[in-house]
């Protein structure tokens, strides 16, 4: 019988395995780590779920469909770019908002906005004057100031109409308001738009309102989102790479909603021109402001039917244009 213990044979062992190391130089392989539980393969992950930050090393996100708590889905950018979502509703609006870094090795991923309480609480504050009320947010990123931002056209099976659309985009980038005699601010911001043209693909949203892979081409216009929440009216999405937009695209929602480009106004329609113009504001990099005392501002998350009122910018949203682009 030999005199070896069982404790010593497991000392001989790890001795060998080291002097094994020390002569060849190679380290040890370790088990590998692990995905998180809410790291599951196919389908859409849910931010919820999962920390702000997450760690690339830990699940690769890339190329991945996130919905966030608000009902907002985007897939993550996979060429380096980060993306910003935005959807409209007929009681509220919702942002998503990831930003990939891959030098980090790190995605982040916050969500804003949500529903409106129908009614007004008691404690809040009567809406400001637009023309007074200076309030703006911002979001991470905007086109080059002095450059142009060319879009093209998708009437959608509603065949919603080219004029609507282009007037909702002019309405921002020409600071048109009814604050003033002239009809617009002055000066007008340092950014302009250029429509480039029919689009047969459609914006580069899904049907059920997430923000897909990016094709390089902006594209406004109508898109039947049949998988979307009943009550979204229009989604947009931003992709952009350090602080400089480089996409967008805007949809507006086909099903199950009705829309009002001029003439009479059929009870429960929204207006094209007013939503559009809601939404340009997003392409051009502003974002919502929130709270009872600011809902006269263009960038208020909430629009009403029948109602154009988001169509003519506040003060608060004409600053904003200007803290992005400086005047003209």
């Amino acid at each position: 019988m030999h005199g070896f213990s069982r404790g010593a044979k497991a000392t001989s062992v790890l001795a060998a395995a080291f002097a094994c190391t020390a002569a060849t130089g190679a380290v040890p392989a370790r088990p590998e780590a692990r995905p998180p539980t809410w790291c599951k393969t196919g389908g859409t992950l849910s931010a919820r779920a999962m920390p702000q930050k997450v760690r690339i090393a830990d699940c690769d996100l890339r190329g991945r469909a996130v919905r966030g708590p608000n009902g907002l889905t985007a897939v993550v950018p996979a060429d380096g770019t980060s993306l910003v979502a935005h959807s409209l509703r007929t009681g509220g609006a919702s942002g998503l908002r990831i930003l990939v870094d891959d030098q980090a090795g790190e995605i982040t991923i916050t969500t804003r906005g949500g529903r409106v309480p129908e009614g007004r609480p008691r404690t809040s504050q009567a809406p400001q004057d637009a023309c007074k009320d200076g309030t703006y947010q911002t979001e991470p990123s905007k086109w080059p100031k002095g450059g142009t931002v060319q879009w093209r056209y998708h009437a959608g099976r509603g065949r919603l109409p080219r004029t609507a659309v282009a007037k909702g985009v002019a309405n921002m980038v020409n600071a048109n308001t009814d604050c003033t005699d002239e009809g617009r601010f002055t000066p007008a911001p340092d950014i302009r738009e250029r429509y480039a043209g029919l689009s047969a693909r459609g914006p580069n949203v899904t049907r059920d309102a997430t923000c897909g892979t990016r094709d390089r081409v902006n594209t406004f216009g109508g898109k039947a989102m049949t998988g979307a929440e009943s009550d979204v009216l229009a989604a947009t999405c931003i992709w952009f790479l350090g602080t400089r937009t480089v996409e967008t695209d805007m949809a507006l929602q086909e099903h199950g909603k009705r829309w009002w480009s001029g003439g009479l106004c059929f009870p429960g329609s929204y207006s094209i021109e007013a939503v559009v113009t809601h939404e340009t504001s997003h392409v051009l990099g502003l974002a919502h402001v929130e709270g009872a005392d600011h809902t006269n501002l263009t960038m208020a998350p909430a629009v009403a039917a029948c109602n154009k009122d988001l169509a003519t910018l506040g003060k608060g949203d004409y600053d904003g244009l200007i803290s992005l682009y400086g005047p003209r």
